[in-house]
């Protein structure tokens, strides 16, 4: 979903008494900046729900414990590290920074560069999306066969670079403050 079909979805969702405050001077500027800060929470939790989606994945594939016994010491650290990589940058994505915070708040974004920051986000959902869908392709494969191993160190990637394009956007919002 495109950064403006958020922020159109935000708006669609506003009442009669929003839209009459929305023609009230300097009102409509702190509602901009609120549907702009609602989008940018709405893409960090699409992309959280898709990193915990490619996590149940994982999860129900290895549930049962012959699957998991039949592991080397390699592949158990491998399926262990995409574990342990998925929860640490699920929850960096969820407890990131929020678009704009308001005019009291620490970090104040302006409303013209809040725009490259969810399109950031939004680039982080096309990686989330295909963390989930490699961890979906990772379930076909035989479990412990180079094919399997090399997929899980794909992930093991990906998970990587994710995590620091979260960093980025620290930098990104860093760079940002008034």
């Amino acid at each position: 979903m495109e950064q403006r079909n958020y922020t159109e979805k935000i708006r669609g969702e506003r009442g009669i008494l929003e839209r009459i405050m929305n023609y009230i001077p300097f009102y409509h500027g702190y509602k901009e900046k609120e549907l702009r800060r609602d989008s940018d929470r709405m893409v960090r939790a699409d992309v959280v729900n898709r990193l915990k989606q490619a996590k149940t994945i994982l999860r129900r594939q290895f549930a049962d414990p012959s699957l998991v016994g039949g592991l080397t010491t390699a592949d158990t650290f491998r399926l262990e590290t995409v574990n342990q990589r998925l929860d640490r940058v699920t929850q960096r994505v969820d407890r990131a920074v929020a678009g704009y915070a308001g005019m009291l708040a620490s970090i104040k974004v302006k409303e013209d560069k809040l725009d490259m920051v969810i399109e950031h986000d939004l680039r982080l959902i096309e990686k989330a999306d295909g963390i989930k869908t490699d961890v979906e392709k990772v379930t076909m494969i035989e479990v412990g066969s180079m094919d399997w191993k090399r997929a899980m160190d794909t992930i093991i990637t990906e998970i990587d670079d994710l995590d620091r394009r979260v960093d980025e956007r620290s930098c990104i919002f860093r760079g940002l403050e008034e």
